[in-house]
């Protein structure tokens, strides 16, 4: 998990993104609302993914929006939205995979993990946005990964190993059958 360093007296809800003010230049951003109502919506989400994690503050999102800026105007890429997108590919591989059996918790833990990634409408950052578009995504899987971390490690090692008996009997993937109680 992330750890926030704020400092709290120069954050605020409603970030004032212009390059004038910020400092920051970022083309097609000038401001980045955090609405009351979405951040009580996305921390349902975090208490259903982790029940002990504790609920983040508009503050906190702010800051992390601040940082992924700072991080873009100096021309780099967030590595931690980038992580954490690449392991929600992981998590929608796993939930359209027939022969992976996920548990029913755990099923509805990813499910309404990718249904919040996929509908922007309620989503507390809109996707659309330059360079932070995807960060509240990205929190979001970070939150959900104490949960999902050995079921898509072993789901990797289900796909290797899947892989690799294609590759012995020298057959297409398709034809391997195995499902993970046979695995």
């Amino acid at each position: 998990m992330p750890v926030f360093n704020f400092d709290f007296n120069r954050s605020c809800t409603r970030i004032d993104m212009s390059g004038e003010k910020s400092g920051i230049f970022t083309p097609g951003l000038s401001s980045l609302e955090l609405k009351d109502a979405a951040v009580k919506r996305f921390n349902s989400v975090v208490q259903t993914l982790d029940a002990d994690h504790p609920g983040f503050s508009a503050d906190q999102i702010a800051g992390a929006a601040r940082r992924v800026l700072r991080a873009a105007a100096k021309g780099q890429d967030s590595t931690f939205i980038k992580v954490r997108m690449r392991r929600a590919g992981e998590v929608r591989a796993a939930l359209r995979d027939g022969q992976w059996d996920i548990a029913k918790e755990l099923r509805e833990k990813m499910n309404l993990l990718i249904d919040y990634l996929d509908h922007e409408a309620d989503a507390l950052i809109p996707n659309h946005l330059p360079f932070v578009g995807l960060l509240d995504d990205a929190i979001l899987m970070d939150v959900a990964m104490n949960a999902l971390r050995n079921e898509l490690d072993e789901y990797a090692d289900f796909c290797r190993f899947r892989i690799a008996e294609a590759g012995s009997r020298d057959v297409a993937l398709s034809a391997v059958k195995t499902d993970r109680a046979e695995w």
